[in-house]
């Protein structure tokens, strides 16, 4: 019995060899064709890069502005700050519901009390009344009309530097298009 155990042993053997020689030359030639490739793609030249332009020639100038004020003088970008800083609306105390920039808010609905109109907004997770004369956003934005379905707002919007103009804009009830 022990001879038909060798035997089928060693037959056993052999096909795992002979399947191993096999895989090992499958295996070979597929990385034979890659080594091959790699050397064409290093031989083959890459084309040449497009010229860089000619520079322009450097004509220097002379300055001529010697007489008129430095362009950089502290007291221009001072002038400038304090008119970037200046409101259209000086004089007027600062509302918080200003902080909020006009995207912010929602409107949820309108209710009157005593004959006088109230919009709901909805801003920063809490819920205010606002009524006509109120300011919202921060562009100025004062509250011109409330209806039903809509909050009205005339903002003031920086045009240039020292210029304001007027922007009529409106917050419209959530749901409602």
């Amino acid at each position: 019995m022990m001879p038909a155990i060798r035997a089928s042993g060693l037959r056993a053997c052999a096909c795992a060899l002979l399947g191993a020689a096999l895989l090992a030359a499958c295996g070979a030639s597929e990385e034979d064709g890659l080594r091959q490739w790699m050397a064409q793609a290093r031989a083959a030249k890459a084309p040449p890069p497009a010229p860089l332009p000619e520079p322009k020639p450097y004509v220097p100038r002379e300055y001529a502005g010697r007489s008129a004020p430095e362009p950089f003088a502290q007291n221009k970008i001072g002038d400038l700050n304090r008119v970037l800083s200046e409101s259209p609306e000086s004089g007027r105390q600062h509302e918080p519901l200003e902080d909020y920039p006009l995207e912010n808010f929602k409107m949820l609905g309108a209710m009157r009390n005593h004959g006088e109109t109230y919009g709901v907004v909805l801003v920063d997770n809490k819920i205010h009344h606002v009524k006509v004369g109120q300011y919202l956003g921060q562009n100025y934005g004062r509250v011109v009309r409330i209806s039903d379905q809509e909050i009205v707002l005339r903002e003031l919007v920086r045009e240039g530097v020292a210029e304001w103009k007027e922007k009529m804009t409106s917050l419209k009830l959530e749901g409602s298009a």
